[in-house]
């Protein structure tokens, strides 16, 4: 909830396209769509993600429709993650291998059959962990196209991105300084290869 409470970190995009007009249903089916649905008991789910309330990360049903806050949508993009400890799943893989070697008489086990263990072991361990929760809170203004992503990790960024597109259809493109610089020049009437001449400055140069 950076976005809305206290200090946050956030990645700027501008959205390649905007929705259809005048069909909010089309807006809400979309939503709903991709809301965030928990992992499945016993599954062997790592990572789920979806929409949610951007001031409620545990609901994500908007029967209010709640993230129109005109002229924004205001959601919070939710990932659970699950993942086993390296060292406990090498210790229950050992554990499991010399219990089949001596139920079996075996001296050594081959590399298929010990990559078979592991996975089934790391299956079974993946079933008891607690998910990791993490939210990203997101700003798009409808009328202009800005969208502010509450991250800065690349990866995060690209996945994002990607969830965004699916969901609404539409591309995001990163806005840097630099193409920010030459909109403002464009809007201004002037030459945007004046910042082509433009070179980085370290601050005791300032």
């Amino acid at each position: 909830m950076g976005l809305i409470f206290g200090s946050a970190n956030f990645t700027r995009f501008r959205a390649a396209g905007s929705l259809p007009d005048g069909d909010p249903e089309d807006l809400h089916r979309r939503i709903l769509r991709y809301a965030f649905r928990d992992m499945e008991e016993d599954s062997d789910q790592e990572r789920v993600m979806g929409w949610v309330d951007i001031l409620d990360p545990l609901e994500s049903r908007f029967a209010a429709r709640e993230y129109l806050k005109e002229p924004c949508l205001a959601l919070s993009w939710r990932v659970d993650e699950r993942k086993v400890p390296p060292q406990a799943l090498k210790r229950f893989c050992r554990e499991a291998e010399e219990r089949i070697k001596a139920e079996e008489g075996l001296e050594y086990l081959a590399r298929q059959r010990r990559r078979d263990i592991k996975e089934a072991v790391r299956l079974k361990l993946l079933r008891r962990v607690i998910p990791s929760t993490r939210v990203y809170d997101v700003i798009w203004d409808l009328r202009s196209g800005a969208v502010l992503f509450g991250a800065v990790s690349a990866r995060l960024c690209d996945e994002f991105a990607e969830f965004f597109l699916g969901c609404f259809g539409i591309h995001l493109e990163p806005v840097f300084p630099f193409a920010t610089a030459r909109k403002v020049l464009e809007k201004a009437g002037r030459d945007p290869s004046l910042l082509e001449g433009l070179s980085p400055a370290g601050i005791t140069e300032v």
